[in-house]
């Protein structure tokens, strides 16, 4: 008789799977795992009715059990939360509004820093407790006992198993933002390319300038050398021009000291003035040069002023002298020529000197006067030397200097080099890093069978689309090797099979941010694959070009997903405040 009043374990009763429940998404998989149905809910409302006269006691019980997981320093969850998630476990209906009201609770509990294992073994405590109070309250009716309890223990079964998946999806949504913005951030290092490419153009144009100062040191030293070569020049000019002022001297003194032997001059006085026309046209050819002199050594001191930079154009001036200097000369011999002549004449008319006293003695002063003319040109040509001098010793400062500058150049050229070659370490550094990230990122997604949430899938998706830019981009490089045929449709890709989901249809096709992402979506496969395509043809430009086109579809595919974010936490914030 007792036997029958024994309830007997059915395994297949333990076995069975599926649900009657009504319900979309993941939720009715959960259901239909632990075999809740329409029958279990009903039976929920009979357990809580059985024990209504514990609410408070089951409020202070699960309390207690929290406190004792709070962590140092955290307030722990109020009361009303406590309350709140009690009538919810037992009255409401298992459907999405459920889903969402218990989440917030778990939510809660995880701000509040509560470890997830110490949370499971608090439930379990939680429910020994309904347990043990069903067992109290229907011990008497073993087999009603024995069904309340299965439906407890599924209800328990589903709450742990959603909140396990709140804190493990907030695990995974807060790693996979984190390596988006990781990857972001990586991805912004994109000027190492044309910090390369800068660098190898710089290194180029200092080769380029290390050439033209070899070019400009050699001009130099040749400038320098003709310096020196016309400042011997002119030091001979100057030698030259003394002679022949001495040589004048010696002559005027001879015209003075023969002038008493003039006596009869008078009778051949108009040939005499000739000669002595002659000798003033001298003067004045002198005094021509002196001014041209002059005139030279003006221009042959703007020259030495511009050869500092230069080393051009004083070969003419210095040219111009040396002409002057020979016509000089020429000048000077013409008037000893003459002077012979008159020698000679003054010879033929020495018995007529004495009357043409006055008349040599005037021509003699004006000859003298030319002597101050002749040292003046002596002294302007000395002046010019003396530049000339001043001259080569800067332009061979200068060659010196430049074949400093063109040292240093080489140098700069050798340090532009190891920069260069530092930029590329520097880039596939950052690559191999970013690489090691995608690398976690994707062992932590497929090798622990994490079932995503929406952010979780959206924050993956955008690092899914940064790192397609970064795989381009390493391309150029020469880090990637990418084949066109590996960009899938933009419908094959992690974002694109979750937009075309029916689900997500339906979820979140109202968006603005959901219905403009497709377009740019659209267009970084595509530009990807042109990308790719263009610089396997090796039409680098071309490809610099899809390059350009991809981040700014991949930026406009980053704004579309951080609103649509902003959107469903604001939706459900909404729902919250409800």
């Amino acid at each position: 008789m007792f036997n029958k009043l024994k309830p007997r374990v059915n395994i297949d009763e333990f076995l069975q799977y599926g649900t009657d429940i009504e319900v979309k998404g993941r939720f009715k998989d959960t259901l239909a795992y632990n075999h809740f149905t329409t029958e279990d809910q009903a039976r929920l409302k009979e357990i809580v009715s059985l024990l209504e006269s514990s609410t408070n006691e089951m409020v202070r019980i699960f309390e207690t059990y929290l406190k004792e997981l709070r962590t140092e320093g955290i307030e722990n969850i109020s009361t009303a939360s406590i309350e709140r998630y009690i009538n919810i476990f037992f009255y409401e209906e298992r459907n999405e509004e459920y889903v969402d009201k218990i989440i917030s609770f778990f939510e809660e509990l995880r701000t509040h820093h509560y470890n997830i294992g110490k949370l499971v073994v608090a439930f379990n405590q939680f429910n020994f407790y309904l347990i043990t109070n069903l067992l109290s309250k229907k011990g008497q009716n073993p087999h009603k006992c024995l069904q309340f309890l299965e439906v407890l223990q599924r209800a328990i079964n589903i709450d742990q198993q959603i909140l396990i998946e709140v804190f493990t999806e907030k695990v995974v949504e807060q790693v996979s933002e984190g390596i988006a913005q990781l990857m972001d951030k990586n991805a912004e290092i994109m000027f190492i390319k044309g910090l390369i490419q800068s660098l190898e153009e710089q290194n180029h144009e200092i080769q380029n300038a290390s050439a033209a100062t070899e070019e400009i040191s050699a001009s130099i030293a040749d400038v320098a050398r003709s310096a020196t070569h016309v400042s011997e020049k002119t030091a001979l000019a100057v030698n030259k021009a003394e002679n022949g002022t001495h040589v004048i001297s010696n002559a005027l003194d001879e015209i003075v000291h023969t002038r008493d032997t003039f006596d009869n001059i008078v009778k051949n006085f108009s040939q005499l003035k000739g000669y002595v026309s002659t000798i003033e046209d001298i003067v004045g050819l002198i005094n021509g040069v002196a001014d041209q002199t002059n005139l030279l050594a003006l221009n042959a001191s703007i020259e030495a002023a511009r050869a500092g930079e230069h080393g051009k154009g004083f070969a003419v001036v210095a040219n111009e002298v040396r002409k002057l200097a020979e016509n000089t000369v020429s000048s000077v011999k013409q008037v000893n020529h003459n002077v012979q002549n008159l020698r000679a004449f003054s010879t033929e008319v020495s018995d007529s000197i004495n009357s043409t006293s006055v008349v040599i003695e005037k021509a003699t002063t004006e000859a003298q006067e030319a002597l101050p003319l002749l040292t003046e040109i002596v002294e302007i040509v000395e002046e010019i030397n003396d530049n000339t001098n001043s001259i080569a010793a800067v332009c061979e400062e200068q060659a010196a200097a430049t074949d400093e500058i063109s040292n240093r150049m080489a140098s700069i050229s050798d340090l532009s080099e190891d920069v260069r070659e530092l930029g590329r370490n520097t880039g596939s550094a950052v690559y191999t890093l970013s690489q090691t990230i995608d690398s976690f990122r994707q062992n932590m997604i497929n090798n622990n069978n994490i079932l995503l949430s929406t952010k979780a899938l959206l924050s993956l998706s955008k690092t899914d689309h940064i790192l397609w830019k970064w795989r381009i981009y390493n391309m150029f490089l020469g880090l990637e090797t990418i084949n066109p045929n590996e960009v899938t449709s933009h419908n094959h890709c992690r974002l694109g099979k979750w937009y075309f989901h029916e689900n997500t249809k339906e979820r979140c096709g109202r968006f603005s941010s959901y219905q403009s992402l497709n377009e740019p979506h659209r267009r970084v496969h595509e530009f990807a694959k042109k990308a790719a395509e263009a610089y396997l043809a090796q039409d680098v430009e071309q490809a610099e070009g899809h390059l350009s086109n991809l981040e700014e579809a991949s930026k406009e595919v980053l704004k579309c997903i951080n609103e649509l974010l902003n959107d469903l936490e604001y939706e459900k914030q909404l729902k919250k405040s409800k």
